[in-house]
């Protein structure tokens, strides 16, 4: 490798001040050109290069650079902004390092180029000219000793070699030195040891016991409340244009008397809505309803000092539309407030994300860059009845010659859209224009509003956690005790979290596939990844990968724990316990550690040596693929656990299944008292046969001190 893989003809002519930070050529978000910021200024904003409608617009404040070198860095970050690494200089180092990045990871590399300039000025060196190969030798082993993970320091450290090759192709360049670890064999020697990895699997999953009241709710408020919500929402909104448009009159004067007559002269509560943290008179509701203007009840307000009446007397504010839906079978409210009609909406677009989160499996981004007319009805005559929605990815979007595109680029292959997914863009689509993000900031209250732009994650955490709380206080309302939404164990509930739940209940929860087609509608399991190759894929590189993971870790519980059992005494039947309490006891342990997409394929493709639960059946499947009764198709590596065959040679039980045998059989017995004699009897030879199966368990079972072969 040469020392100068870049040459002057790669360089760019230095800018004058007054000279645009995102040159024309480099805008990827007309929409925000606006932004752009001089060269002479103090903040840069990166908006032109970040299309995304939900990502942050990143800035880059040069207050934050030591000033003896905030010129220089000045020039090389413009430089990156606008230029590009050659291919001659990508090529030689072998790495997956682009000509140019995205405006967000623009900003956190001169944001570590920062970092580095306050550590060189902290020791006396004011010029990157200074920048010597003992130095930069120096600043690499202080990054090892950081404390920050293996990949982190990775980033970091090619982070520098960026200011360096980019430094070569300035108007001015400083002639910094090359990083020591731009050579590949080199890098090693600056990289901490591997004490934390990253990756998809890290992220946890929500708890069950949170995710399915979570769901319920969620879903409740798109198939059920929504109608009430956006009829409500819109005579509020429909009341506070009146409030501000009403011009003052004698005739609404009287009408407005009359209207609090009752709050005046016999002390009934005074209409009221929450303001600034305070009780208050509803006043865009009263000038409203009585037809006059806000200056005529603010007036009114001082001569009857309703705004003390309010506070120790407030009132509901009803709206004049009718209460359709119902809970448990009981209307859901007498009436819905004129206060609570935006909280409403607020939190029917927060139900909404969730419903399209979790149940398509898209990352939150592509969830936020759905748009109006996004999953359009099926034409008739269609091959495919169900709904399919098109929306773009960003995560792996580049142009022709690999360079992050921010704006992204649609999926090739589109999402399935079940039932109430389909519910939710419906209900979406009526609180947006035709055309608009389904998220946009602008339609939902609450957001910070930005033209042009979803949500952003943070404002979603918020918007969910507040969600959570609303539900709860409804579920005591309707005295639904079994509905409350528990706080999750392993903290507040996120947008990426919706999408590895997913994988873990599709890979832990046998008949996964199926039971989702059924409850949530698919015409028919599109999910099977025998046909599909993966839910909802672009390639098998998608939510697939994060199944996989789910599967191989579960898979390595399911032995250990099998282990576990057997060692403090239990017994252990079935044609494969011999084979499955080997396997168990040599099972890799997975705890602490990121399992990667690649490793799980691998782990979970050793034919006869995975060990696989099924809680539905009541058995553990030491999945070999041609004892199988199952049904599997001769490519596949995992059984069909929704399809399991009495009998099969992959069998295992424990004492604790044949436990769960019997209490099901006893379970079934009962409930053969209460239905007619042919259901009763199905139900009876159900039990005897649960029953058959926990005895055939204690006459064949072996223990740690039989012999396991």
């Amino acid at each position: 490798m040469t020392a100068h893989a870049l040459s002057a003809a790669d360089a760019l002519p230095a800018p004058a001040a007054a000279d645009p930070v995102v040159l024309a050529h480099r805008v990827q978000a007309p929409q925000h050109a606006h932004l752009n910021s001089s060269y002479a200024d103090g903040s840069w904003s990166l908006a032109p290069l970040i299309a995304n409608p939900s990502s942050t617009r990143s800035s880059i404040h040069w207050r934050n650079c030591p000033a003896p070198m905030r010129d220089q860095l000045k020039m090389i970050t413009w430089t990156m902004i606008n230029g590009e690494l050659p291919a001659t200089y990508l090529r030689e180092r072998g790495i997956r390092m682009r000509s140019r990045q995205s405006g967000s990871a623009t900003a956190d590399t001169v944001l570590q180029w920062m970092r580095m300039a306050r550590w060189l000025d902290q020791r006396g060196i004011t010029s990157l000219t200074d920048c010597t190969l003992e130095l930069l030798d120096a600043y690499g082993h202080y990054l090892k000793e950081s404390g920050a993970s293996r990949d982190r320091t990775r980033d970091v450290l090619r982070d520098v070699c960026r200011l360096w090759a980019f430094d070569q192709i300035t108007g001015r360049p400083t002639g910094m030195a090359r990083p020591p670890w731009d050579e590949p064999d080199l890098v090693a020697g600056y990289l901490p040891k591997d004490r934390s990895e990253r990756g998809e699997n890290t992220t946890e999953p929500i708890a069950t016991a949170t995710m399915a009241p979570l769901l319920t709710w969620a879903v409740r408020l798109v198939e059920d409340l929504a109608g009430d919500i956006l009829a409500a929402a819109g005579e509020a909104a429909r009341l506070t244009r009146a409030a501000v448009t009403n011009p003052a009159s004698g005739e609404g004067r009287a009408v407005l008397e009359r209207l609090l007559e009752p709050a005046l002269t016999a002390g009934a509560p005074v209409p009221a809505v929450r303001n600034g943290g305070k009780t208050t008179v509803a006043r865009a509701y009263l000038a409203a309803l009585a037809g006059v203007s806000l200056y005529q009840v603010d007036r009114i307000a001082r001569v009857y000092k309703l705004t003390r009446a309010a506070a120790e007397r407030p009132g509901p504010c009803p709206l004049d539309v009718p209460v359709t839906a119902t809970i448990a079978g009981r209307p859901w409210r007498p009436y819905v407030d004129f206060a609570e009609a935006p909280a409403l909406l607020r939190h029917l677009g927060t139900a909404a994300f969730i419903v399209c989160a979790y149940l398509t499996g898209a990352r939150p981004e592509e969830v936020l860059a759905m748009r109006s007319g996004c999953c359009p009805d099926p034409a008739d005559g269609r091959e495919e009845p169900w709904h399919l929605i098109r929306t773009r990815q960003f995560k792996t979007a580049v142009d022709e010659d690999g360079n992050y595109l921010s704006a992204g680029v649609e999926r090739d292959v589109p999402w399935v859209a079940i039932a109430p997914v389909v519910a939710a863009i419906r209900v979406l689509e009526q609180i947006v224009p035709e055309g608009e993000l389904l998220f946009a900031s602008d339609y939902h209250r609450g957001a910070v509003r930005h033209r042009g732009r979803a949500m952003g994650s943070d404002g979603i955490r918020e918007r969910i956690a507040d969600f959570i709380t609303w539900a709860n206080q409804e579920t005591a309302r309707h005295g639904l005790t079994r509905e409350v939404i528990p706080a999750d164990p392993a903290g507040p509930v996120t947008a990426v979290r919706f999408r590895r739940s997913l994988a873990w209940h599709i890979a832990r929860r046998p008949g996964g596939l199926v039971a989702l087609a059924i409850q949530y509608g698919h015409l028919r399991t599109v999910l099977d990844t025998d046909v599909a190759g993966g839910y909802g894929t672009r390639s098998r590189r998608s939510i697939h990968d994060l199944i996989d993971i789910e599967t191989a870790l579960s898979t390595a519980e399911t032995a250990a724990d099998l282990h576990e059992r057997y060692s403090r005494g239990e017994g252990v039947s079935g044609p494969a316990a011999g084979q499955a309490l080997h396997q168990a006891g040599i099972v890799r342990r997975f705890e602490g550690t990121t399992v990667k997409a690649d490793f799980a394929r691998k782990y979970l493709a050793r034919d006869g040596t995975v060990l696989y639960d099924n809680p539905h059946a009541l058995l553990l499947c030491r999945y070999k693929r041609d004892l199988a009764l199952c049904e599997r198709l001769a490519s596949s590596t995992t059984p069909a656990l929704d399809r399991c065959v009495t009998g099969c040679a992959n069998t295992v039980r424990t004492d604790h299944h044949a436990q769960q045998l019997r209490d099901r059989a006893d379970s079934l017995a009962r409930q053969a008292f209460h239905h007619p004699q042919p259901i009763a009897d199905r139900l009876l030879a159900t039990a005897k046969r649960l029953r058959n199966l926990a005895d055939t368990h204690d006459h064949t079972r072996i223990t740690c001190q039989e012999p396991t072969t």
